[in-house]
């Protein structure tokens, strides 16, 4: 399904019950709103799967970079709006998160809870040259370059020999317009909000794997020291791509965790 909001078109799934409590996913870097599949039969049960491609990913518009974090959470509750949903839950991942720690500052209003998982709070100076050559890449030889040192940061070597796995993260690289990756890095290269976290006061479970290395667990016990009250889960044997490593996992610990603070 297609809408306008906060002045671009934007894609979105919404799946389970109208009246069931609403929660919102919003997927990495790179990926579109299929990242979810496996995690959406498991929550559609008991409620209401609110997902959609990110602006410059997916079939959602790609906008010019750069990009800003208050303006990628306005996306978030634009699209709210315009489901007519007062309040919903919210799970992120990796970007997802980032976006995730902004509504939390400056959207609490709107939203039961948190989830912020395989993310971070803080690029340091040092890395945002990282940041800024991934731009170049992509803007010089296409998205296809950028596959092989993603997959080498989302997956373990292990799920890494999974092909069909493997095709399916390489297509949703490709399939993202190199305007809205441009646009989604130059602002992460600047994300610096570590210092801000300990104004969010809603529940909040931080989650990471084991083996991330991209947002390792010092990022997410970083955030977890910070937010009072959350709760900290490492997912063992895991990279980044959690919702596709092992979603019955990390199911299992959003469900327990969603069923502590209902809407």
């Amino acid at each position: 399904m297609k809408a306008q909001v906060n002045g671009i078109s934007i894609n979105y799934q919404v799946d389970g019950a109208e009246g069931a409590p609403p929660i919102v996913l919003h997927h990495p870097l790179a990926g579109n709103l299929s990242i979810w599949d496996e995690m959406t039969a498991l929550l559609a049960p008991d409620y209401r799967v609110i997902r959609f491609d990110a602006r410059g990913h997916g079939q959602t518009q790609a906008t010019e970079a750069p990009y800003s974090f208050q303006t990628l959470a306005a996306d978030v509750v634009a699209l709210m709006d315009h489901l007519g949903v007062k309040k919903a839950h919210f799970l992120g991942l990796s970007m997802g998160g980032m976006v995730g720690q902004f509504l939390g500052l400056d959207h609490a209003d709107r939203f039961r809870t948190l989830q912020l998982t395989a993310t971070s709070s803080r690029v340091p100076p040092e890395a945002r040259q990282l940041w800024q050559d991934r731009v170049k890449t992509a803007r010089e030889k296409g998205m296809a370059a950028m596959i092989e040192t993603s997959l080498q940061r989302w997956v373990t070597d292990k799920n890494r020999q999974n092909q069909a796995l493997v095709k399916r993260m390489g297509d949703m690289i490709t399939g993202t317009p190199v305007e809205g990756y441009a646009g989604w890095c130059q602002a992460i290269e600047h994300l610096d909000v570590t210092g801000r976290l300990k104004a969010i006061k809603l529940p909040t479970l931080v989650v990471v794997g084991s083996e991330d290395v991209g947002t390792p667990p010092a990022a997410a016990e970083a955030i977890h020291k910070e937010i009072a009250g959350s709760e900290l889960v490492i997912m063992p044997d895991c990279a980044h791509m959690l919702c596709l490593e092992d979603p019955k996992t990390m199911h299992a610990h959003a469900k327990a965790f969603l069923a502590k603070h209902p809407i």
